[in-house]
C-alpha cells in the first residue's frame, strides 16, 4: 500500500564535513609499525627492446553450436534459427555484405560464396 506523501521522518541529509583527505594508519599492536610508502615495491620501467612478433592466427570454427528459435513478424510460432559470427568467417572468405549460396547436400548445410559476376 501506498504511504501519504507527508513523511512522519525527516528525510537523509548528507554529511556536511568533508572526508579526510591523508590517510592514518592505526594499529591494534603498537609494537607493529605501519609499512611506508617508500618501502614500497617500485613499479617496473615499460620494457625497451621490441617483443618478437606473434605468429598469425588460424580461423577456428566452433565444433558445434545450438539451433535457436527466433518469430517471423506477426506471428507467434518460434521458428528455428542458426547463427554463425566470429572473426573466422571472415578469415574463411564470408566478408561482410557477401551474398550466400545456402543448399543441402546429404543431411548438411552447405554455405559458400556467391561469385561476384
Amino acid at each position: 500500500m501506498r504511504r501519504s506523501p507527508s513523511r512522519s521522518t525527516p528525510a537523509r541529509k548528507r554529511a556536511t564535513v568533508p572526508p579526510p583527505t591523508e590517510v592514518v594508519w592505526r594499529s591494534l599492536d603498537p609494537s607493529i609499525q605501519p609499512r611506508p610508502y617508500l618501502e614500497r615495491t617500485p613499479i617496473p620501467e615499460p620494457r625497451t627492446e621490441p617483443r618478437t612478433p606473434r605468429r598469425p592466427g588460424r580461423p577456428r570454427a566452433p565444433q558445434q553450436c545450438t539451433v535457436g528459435y527466433g518469430y517471423y513478424p506477426d506471428s507467434h510460432q518460434r521458428i528455428p534459427t542458426l547463427r554463425l559470427r566470429g572473426r573466422w568467417l571472415e578469415q574463411l572468405g564470408f566478408a561482410i555484405g557477401s551474398k550466400l549460396h545456402i543448399r543441402q547436400r546429404g543431411g548438411e548445410l552447405v554455405i559458400s560464396v556467391v561469385d561476384p559476376r
